[in-house]
């Protein structure tokens, strides 16, 4: 009785064992382009991958400055690609190919996901980077990691919700967000690539000019019945973060925020991406997004109050 007993328990915690390997979904890796490398969960050897491997819960990816991975979590097209110069973690994954909780991590780099099918409330699939977590249900979009944590984010097909820092946005299919480490999230702007969100967010260097040195006025908004608030010598001015759909108004970093300036004469750096569009007759507080601080301000003289 006693042996039965033993091998009655032994039978058990064998079923148990299948039943939890079956319940962790493990992952196909191609190697695109040499240099890719995995780090297997619980060791510390980095091995490298020449063809393909599986990967689960746990395992590090990483490529060289040339290597590029893609990962296919189900053959429907939920799959992963991770560009040269990335570190990538698998957090979890579990589930079956119809429902399953899918969370993982890029580290540093850049990483394309493709989510074929249309999540339900049953499934997840959730990303998280130094300064963002991203939750999706069903697209397809990039993600960027510098090395000091700042993340972005593109959205190609679907929407994608991002946090960080006490701060959310949904964002669509055409448009992007960015933060910093302990820093809330950017403003959604439209962007296709990460050159077009950064030009969008930082601004781009310009020159303007004017005749006989006249000031510009700045004012609260991209129009002249906008409140003038200061004005500037062109000269001053040496970055644009804005311009309205029909042109002429660019928006600058003035005082603690921002001002719109008129003019004809602005020749905007040829490496710009392309200065963030804004509805004429825009005002600032129109938005209730977080709006980035700019990143340096040139002198300016406050309007006096009376």
């Amino acid at each position: 009785m006693k042996w039965i007993a033993i091998l009655g328990l032994l039978a058990a915690l064998s079923i148990s064992s299948i039943a939890a390997a079956q319940n962790e979904l493990a992952a196909t890796l191609e190697v695109l382009s040499g240099g890719v490398e995995m780090k297997r969960v619980n060791t510390s050897n980095w091995i490298a991958i020449r063809v393909e491997a599986v990967v689960g819960v746990g395992d590090v990816l990483r490529t060289d400055p040339s290597g590029r991975a893609r990962i296919t979590f189900f053959a429907d097209g939920t799959e992963t690609e991770i560009l040269p110069g990335t570190e990538y973690r698998i957090n979890r994954f579990e589930g079956s190919s119809t429902r399953f909780n899918l969370s993982a991590e890029v580290l540093v780099g850049q990483t394309i996901q493709r989510l074929s099918r249309l999540l339900d409330a049953t499934s997840s699939y959730n990303i998280a980077t130094p300064a963002m977590n991203l939750v999706a249900r069903g697209t397809e979009f990039a993600i960027r990691v510098e090395e000091n944590g700042r993340s972005a984010l593109l959205v190609r097909d679907g929407e994608v919700e991002a946090d960080a820092q006490s701060s959310s946005a949904s964002v669509p299919l055409g448009f992007g967000v960015r933060a910093a480490v302990g820093e809330p999230i950017s403003d959604v702007v439209r962007a296709s690539t990460f050159a077009e969100l950064d030009a969008a967010l930082d601004g781009c260097s310009a020159v303007l000019t004017t005749p006989d040195d006249v000031s510009l006025n700045v004012r609260s908004g991209a129009s002249m019945g906008a409140e003038r608030i200061g004005y500037i010598d062109a000269s001053a001015v040496t970055r644009l973060f804005g311009v309205t759909t029909s042109s002429g108004w660019y928006r600058i970093p003035f005082g603690d925020g921002f001002g719109w300036v008129l003019s004809s004469s602005a020749e905007i750096a040829s490496g710009c991406a392309g200065l963030r569009v804004f509805p004429d007759n825009f005002r600032e507080g129109m938005s209730t997004a977080p709006t980035p601080a700019p990143t340096s301000a040139p002198s300016a003289t406050p309007m006096p109050r009376s």
